[in-house]
């Protein structure tokens, strides 16, 4: 920047009005790489992004409530009871056998800190859930004597 004003100087012969020029220009310069960004363009920008938020909420809803995606679970698909652990046998630290009814089948699980495997499978009777534990077995045996 000196040597702009030595070269200024010397072309013009020290003149006021070419300093002023000049200044005026670098001025003029360091206005225009100002941020462009102001209070009214942060607003807007926020406003752009939550309305994008609010469209892409409204396609996946439409998704889900009147499209045949099998990826995307419709609330309320299953009955709250559909699923329903029956028992559960602790065989040590983070192991165990769980017996689950799910839907109208009974589960045998055997389920460790890293994996679930499927050990049996069978048809659920449908047995009253509020019988007691002694009323079941009473009409076990006499089905089973009878």
């Amino acid at each position: 920047m000196a040597s702009l004003w030595a070269l200024v100087a010397t072309a013009e012969g020290s003149s006021g009005h070419v300093r002023e020029a000049v200044e005026g220009a670098a001025g003029a310069q360091a206005t225009a790489l100002a941020p462009a960004l102001n209070w009214s363009s942060y607003a807007q920008a926020v406003g752009v992004l939550f309305l994008l938020l609010a469209v892409l909420w409204l396609a996946v809803w439409l998704a889900r409530r009147f499209g045949r995606f099998s990826f995307l679970p419709r609330p309320g698909a299953l009955p709250r009871d559909a699923l329903v652990m029956e028992a559960q046998m602790p065989l040590g630290p983070r192991k165990g056998l769980m017996v689950v009814r799910f839907l109208n089948r009974r589960l045998l699980l055997g389920v460790t800190d890293q994996q679930i495997t499927l050990l049996t499978e069978e048809r659920a009777q449908d047995e009253s859930t509020n019988a007691d534990f002694q009323q079941i077995m009473e009409s076990a045996r006499r089905s089973g004597d009878g």
